[in-house]
């Protein structure tokens, strides 16, 4: 069976698969769906449409109108949301439903649990199968789906934070369980993360050299930390591949997109002695091990 879903593929490989996508099936007009923050090299001279765009006028009736059986449309990173029936991908849908032909390219087959997969597989399947949640046995047997392994690896490296920052976590932990409510309980987590950041960032300009070499780049969440060899995962140079995480994004998301633009999967991971580092360090090592999972089994 061919492949018509693939995992984590450079954009070079991306750019020969569609290529002989198109000669093999007489292809007449290629649309590539992608988000802004991945705007695809290969099919330059080809109709392509922003994720954020797919739902607007301008493109949906235009769209609607020249999409026929003899269009490929593929899309480029498109998993943006859990939320299977969200607006995009219902509109999605309806183009889906002019062209057999379709192509996902996806560095990562969820954004957290094996279920996100079901997304990918509607693309490639008109969503015939649209209620049901992710079946190996379902997907092996109705579409061809090829992956390249990006094996995801944290080795942590331990910070110990002052007695101030001590202190300090406490009192701010004991604040914001008083005054949490019914909001949600992730706003603890997300803040409490931030305490450590000044012991981080000592350890940094102290250790870095000898720990890491001359050349390590960290990443954290804010430029709260500024120095010249910390930057944010929103301000990621292109062409900067940074090494040692300062701190984890709260959005498995965010983090996903950040290996996909630096193709990195392999991590050192700053970890003060903290009970919210823990949680974090522990919360993407299993996350980890859930994608490595479903790789695994859609190998098979």
């Amino acid at each position: 069976m061919d492949p018509r879903i693939y995992l984590g593929l450079d954009d070079d490989a991306k750019g020969d698969v569609i290529e002989r996508y198109r000669r093999g099936h007489e292809i007449r007009k290629v649309v590539v769906f992608y988000p802004e923050k991945f705007i695809p090299p290969f099919c330059l001279d080809d109709d392509r449409v922003t994720y954020a765009g797919a739902i607007m006028y301008k493109h949906f009736y235009r769209l609607l109108q020249e999409i026929d059986t003899r269009t490929l449309i593929v899309f480029n990173e498109v998993l943006r949301t859990q939320n299977r029936y969200d607006l995009t991908y219902n509109c999605i849908r309806h183009y889906l439903q002019q062209t057999p032909h379709s192509l996902v390219f996806q560095m990562f087959p969820q954004i957290d649990g094996h279920d996100d997969f079901m997304i990918l597989f509607d693309f490639v399947t008109q969503s015939r199968w649209k209620s049901r949640r992710f079946d190996l046995n379902l997907i092996l047997d109705t579409v061809g789906v090829e992956v390249e392994p990006h094996p995801i690896a944290f080795r942590r490296v331990d910070v110990r934070t002052s007695e101030r920052t001590k202190r300090r976590y406490a009192k701010e932990r004991r604040r914001r369980f008083e005054e949490l409510g019914a909001r949600d309980p992730h706003t603890l987590p997300r803040n409490l993360y931030l305490l450590g950041g000044s012991d981080k960032r000592a350890h940094i300009d102290k250790q870095a050299l000898p720990l890491f070499g001359d050349e390590q780049l960290y990443v954290a969440r804010n430029q709260r930390l500024s120095r010249d060899n910390i930057v944010t995962y929103h301000t990621l140079a292109p062409g900067q591949r940074p090494t040692v995480i300062v701190e984890f994004p709260h959005r498995f998301i965010e983090f996903a997109d950040f290996m996909t633009e630096t193709r990195r999967a392999c991590f050192d991971v700053l970890c003060a002695d903290l009970k919210v580092d823990d949680w974090y360090f522990q919360r993407y090592t299993e996350w980890s091990e859930r994608i490595r999972e479903t790789c695994t089994s859609l190998q098979e």
